[in-house]
């Protein structure tokens, strides 16, 4: 471990505690492996499979949207994720089932206009009965959030569905089944991800309350009954006192707790996983990925990774703030301190400061 490569790590944001959504699903570390256990990533996704609509009950920072990205990511086979905000749209859109679908609709409609750019020219092909397209969108070819194994002619359709006119509600409601029953037409799970509800909890909005009462109200038994759709809904502890929640647990068929990371070691684990992301154009030999693996369970010295597991496990859950700011801080103090590893007096610092 040297000072030069703790700087090559500040400088690519190793530790960045608010990384881009999507980079979540590459740094992501699944709980099933930290804890050996498939009570996490892999029930959230049999769960979808099975059609079910799931409560993910975490505190802010726990983890909950990284879970969601590892779990629904774009290489997954067999599920069409679309995520669908709802705490920073307008009020109506979490509380009124036609304005929520219509939101829906408009999302989709996003995602393949801003992720396929050339759908234009594939729509006219498939219009003019040109050659098909390939079947499937590589990797490579197909930016997230969209799944690598949507074909172009099922974009090319849903983009079509999506910009149909609905003027009336009921047009709207069959508008958004049309869509949903499109996607399962082609093999694929859509999967309604709702992963933002929290952010209710510190608007600066005077109706959060009541926008959350009546969320649970209306939206939870549109997706069980209305819309028959799988769905992940990000759920903060303090909701489940609220009666409206505990009314809508009969449509919320499964409810996961995004578990706690178990020991030092673990917290070990979640931050080299993201030393090796931040490295991974330099590696380039086998020895080299190997040096860097090493070197990723090195950045802490076992005092400095305790204390931070300690700090972590005194109060919520919270990998962004008690973990990765805290070494996001200690990263530069021990850089002012020209030192080669983050040591127990670096996190201290940065948990105290």
């Amino acid at each position: 471990m040297s000072r030069e490569f703790l700087q090559l790590l500040r400088d690519r944001s190793a530790f960045d505690p608010a990384p881009r959504h999507s980079e979540l699903h590459d740094v992501h570390v699944p709980f099933d492996d930290l804890l050996g256990t498939g009570s996490c990533e892999s029930a959230l996704l049999a769960g979808v499979r099975r059609g079910e609509r799931i409560a993910l009950v975490g505190a802010s920072g726990s983890g909950k949207s990284s879970i969601i990205a590892g779990t629904l990511g774009p290489l997954v086979e067999g599920v069409f994720p679309i995520s669908v905000p709802v705490a920073v749209e307008r009020g109506e859109v979490a509380t009124d089932t036609v304005e929520f679908v219509r939101h829906v609709v408009r999302t989709v409609s996003r995602m393949i206009s801003a992720q396929l750019p050339a759908l234009g020219r594939t729509g006219r092909q498939l219009a003019e009965g040109a050659e098909q397209p390939p079947e499937r969108i590589s990797r490579f070819t197909a930016s997230l959030p969209l799944p690598a194994s949507l074909r172009p002619a099922l974009a090319y359709e849903l983009n079509r569905i999506a910009r149909e006119p609905a003027p009336t509600g009921a047009q709207v409601i069959d508008q958004g089944r049309a869509l949903l029953e499109l996607v399962a037409d082609d093999g694929l799970t859509p999967v309604l991800v709702l992963d933002d509800t929290d952010r209710w909890l510190s608007s600066l909005r005077t109706d959060s309350e009541a926008l959350r009462r009546r969320f649970f109200t209306t939206v939870p038994r549109l997706l069980a009954e209305d819309l028959a759709v799988p769905a992940v809904v990000a759920v903060h502890p303090t909701y489940l006192a609220d009666s409206a929640y505990r009314d809508a647990r009969g449509f919320l068929s499964t409810t996961i707790n995004v578990p706690a990371v178990p020991g030092p070691s673990g917290l070990i684990r979640v931050l080299g996983r993201r030393v090796e992301i931040a490295c991974y154009d330099i590696e380039s030999t086998p020895d080299e990925r190997h040096a860097i693996q090493r070197a990723a369970t090195q950045v802490l010295t076992p005092a400095a990774g305790q204390r931070l597991f300690d700090h972590y496990a005194s109060g919520p859950s919270d990998l962004r703030r008690n973990v990765l700011l805290v070494a996001h801080t200690a990263l530069a103090l021990a850089l002012d301190d020209d030192a080669g590893q983050l040591e127990q007096g670096h996190v201290e610092l940065a948990v105290t400061s």
